[in-house]
């Protein structure tokens, strides 16, 4: 069944929103290791070698039956608004599917109207690593760890060769006129840089960069990275009988990006997008019953060499340079003294340095320059009082100007190179202008390859260790941690989950501003478990002389109970209806106070009421702006999602009615005080949603009190 979307200012409900819902998969993984330990002295000496083979055999091809947008955009009498001149509603989506009109204008998150023609893939990865390590004991006091680690990651090839490298700075070869018209363009059009007059100086004609690299024989995969080398440090010393030392510092390093791909290469596979209007919602080009007037081509394959895939999004994985593993440096120092009744105590300081990590969000690189969009932006706002509302840059973007690379789309081309692809809108008489200012032009859509492997983080904790071995009838073990957590991305390929998404970048070329606290920072947390042997029955404190019969029922009885206390982790906030080319746009703080003030539970006790209280201070937020970024944090270490407050009993107990049988009996009950945890859908964390801040719904993975109860008997 096809996915139909449904977007807009008020909240709406998908008609169906499944992806990928067939799936075949065969994975395999071999893995072989060999060590020497060598014992001389106080010395003890290992070495040795490892590797892992990974086979991914898969096919999940994403909704291959199709995928429909429809919006209230496309139903407003405002293009690109779903707002009138007064900030009113209008548009409806429902009404823009019954006209069979979707959206591919405003794309949501998860894609343009379009149609997947994914074939399976079948990748080959390794992973390889040789390792020393020398125990010393130097002397009965003191005892030194001594490693080093050299790994490299072999990245995946393909079984058929159906991959593909994309080369970010080659010369395509090609020239495109920005101040040319053609003829076939409608009276009146202009040219790219006739538009841009008075905004920036765009050349007469721009030499296109970016092209396609095919795997070969020869050359079947990136280049492996082949300067992994982690030195590793260790000690123990004992200050005294009762009291030790122990820290250490190392060296490590992430998995490759490149271990697998569920893909093949764009150009072996097909995303053809439906183009129901050309000309930002004038006319309807196609409809439901013919989503491709002009034809469908499958996938092109190998047949346009270097410039594979122009006309058309290239959502490649992987570019020409080796791929990187994340450096992870790890250091800590701690203390452990033994006291009395046999009771442990340790303090420790651990902390993690993170650098070259996997930046999720950054694998496009074809995008307007945030420098270029800010020019736009100040020059068009103010030639619409009502810009804000209408949406006036977005619309500026969308403005049909000539399209320059429209003769090599109409084959037969008078010259090269020439595309027969009825189905891009790269044949077209115009495009909107928003394409031609982007970095790589002749791509509709995303030019993509690897994450950029710059991220970092930092974690910092302080943690103290507690443990009681069994002594008049109790003993426990735990820890209490007060952490901090920063980083750049909080997210790998998995962007996907939750509200991850809204903690990608907002501008690709303005990084630096994306650092905050991480998405898992958890402040403080403690875990604790008790276990308590009752003193009652036979030769116990209480009940010493008591028959065997009431022995049997109401002595040797035990309870265990595991307490966890954790702070909630930070929240990201995005926007109802994101107006920022290419990137994740959030909203902007204007005052300090963003809490509401009501706790969670007052405001999830509204969720059935006409208007739900929310959980946030609306007044403390505004819309940046069309085509602006907003000034809020990735995620915000004020506001946080409800923490975790949990607290298991189990109640048990051995009857052992004759030598070789044994009975154990056992009652559980998970979250006893029945803590509630709510949290906030994904849509609820977007402003300008009318449900923003509202709580309707438990955190994943929140359960209620629950019972359980076991019997088990060997003999």
């Amino acid at each position: 069944m096809p996915m139909f979307g449904m977007t807009g200012s008020s909240p709406w409900t998908d008609l169906f929103d499944q992806c990928c819902i067939v799936t075949t998969f065969a994975h395999t993984l071999y893995s072989y290791s060999s060590q020497m330990v060598i014992s001389k002295g106080s010395h003890l000496i290992k070495f040795g070698g490892e590797q892992r083979l990974f086979y991914n055999n898969f096919f999940q091809p994403p909704n291959p039956t199709g995928v429909f947008n429809f919006s209230d955009y496309v139903t407003s009498p405002t293009p690109n608004s779903d707002t009138d001149a007064l900030g009113n509603p209008t548009g409806n989506p429902f009404a823009s599917l019954l006209f069979g009109y979707a959206d591919n204008v405003n794309p949501p998150n998860y894609a343009s109207p379009s149609l997947n023609i994914y074939p399976s893939v079948a990748n080959k990865s390794a992973e390889t690593g040789f390792y020393i390590q020398d125990d010393w004991k130097v002397n009965s006091k003191f005892t030194l760890n001594l490693g080093l680690r050299y790994q490299w990651s072999t990245p995946y090839n393909e079984r058929h060769n159906r991959i593909q490298f994309s080369n970010f700075t080659a010369d395509s070869g090609v020239n495109i006129n920005l101040a040319n018209v053609p003829s076939s363009a409608p009276a009146g059009t202009l040219s790219a840089q006739a538009m841009m007059q008075g905004i920036a100086n765009l050349p007469t004609t721009e030499e296109l960069d970016g092209t396609t690299q095919f795997a070969t024989s020869s050359n079947r995969s990136v280049p492996t990275y082949r300067k992994d080398l982690g030195p590793r440090l260790g000690f123990a010393y004992q200050i005294d009988s009762k009291t030790v030392v122990r820290g250490g510092a190392g060296m490590y390093f992430g998995m490759s990006p490149a271990t697998n791909f569920q893909y093949p290469g764009t150009a072996f596979r097909k995303t053809a997008t439906m183009f129901f209007t050309n000309d930002n919602f004038a006319t309807q080009s196609a409809t439901l019953e013919n989503p491709f007037p002009g034809g469908l081509t499958g996938p092109q394959g190998m047949q346009y060499g270097a410039l594979a895939n122009w006309g058309y999004g290239n959502n490649n994985d992987l570019g020409t340079t080796a791929a990187r593993d994340a450096e992870i440096y790890q250091w800590n120092l701690g203390i452990q003294r033994a006291l009395p009744s046999e009771i442990v105590l340790g303090l420790d300081y651990s902390a993690n340095r993170s650098t070259h990590l996997p930046w999720s969000g950054t694998n496009n690189r074809d995008f307007i320059p945030s420098a270029l969009l800010a020019k736009i932006a100040a020059a068009v706002t103010p030639t619409d009082s009502n810009c804000q509302t209408d949406s006036c840059v977005s619309g500026f973007l969308q403005t049909q100007v000539a399209n320059p690379f429209s003769s090599m789309f109409s084959p037969p081309c008078a010259s090269a190179p020439c595309f027969n692809e009825p189905d891009s809108n790269y044949g077209q008489p115009t495009l909107p202008l928003g394409n031609l200012l982007n970095s790589y032009p002749q791509f509709a859509g995303d030019f993509e390859g690897l994450m950029l492997e710059e991220a970092s983080s930092w974690y910092n904790a302080m943690q103290i260790r507690f443990q009681k071995r069994t002594t008049h009838h109790i003993s426990f073990d735990g820890s209490y941690t007060v952490s901090k957590a920063t980083d750049d991305s909080s997210a790998g390929r998995n962007n996907f989950i939750g509200s991850l998404a809204y903690g990608l970048p907002q501008q690709l070329d303005r990084l630096y501003l994306e650092h905050s606290i991480g998405a898992n920072d958890t402040p403080q947390r403690l875990a604790a478990a008790v276990v308590i042997d009752m003193p009652i029955g036979r030769k116990q404190w209480i009940g010493g002389d008591m028959n065997r019969a009431l022995d049997a029922v109401v002595g040797g009885w035990s309870i265990a109970t595991l307490i966890t206390e954790q702070s909630g982790q930070p929240m990201a906030l995005g926007m109802a209806a994101p107006r920022l080319a290419n990137g994740t746009q959030r909203p902007s703080v204007v005052c300090p106070q963003l809490k509401s003030g009501l706790s969670m539970n007052d405001v999830a006790l509204s969720w059935q009421n006409p208007t739900p209280l929310s959980f946030f201070n609306s007044n403390c937020f505004a819309d940046p702006g069309d085509q602006n970024p907003g000034n809020a944090p990735r995620y915000f270490p004020g506001l946080r999602v409800a923490g975790i407050h949990n607290a298991d009993v189990n109640l048990y107990k051995s009857f052992v009615p004759r030598e070789g049988m044994k009975l154990d009996v056992r009652a559980e009950i998970f979250n006893l005080t029945n803590h509630p945890r709510f949290g906030l859908q994904q849509s609820n964390l977007a402003f300008g949603n009318s449900q923003f801040g509202a709580i309707a719904s438990d955190a994943p993975g929140y359960l209620p009190r629950y019972f359980q109860f076991g019997l088990r008997f060997e003999f």
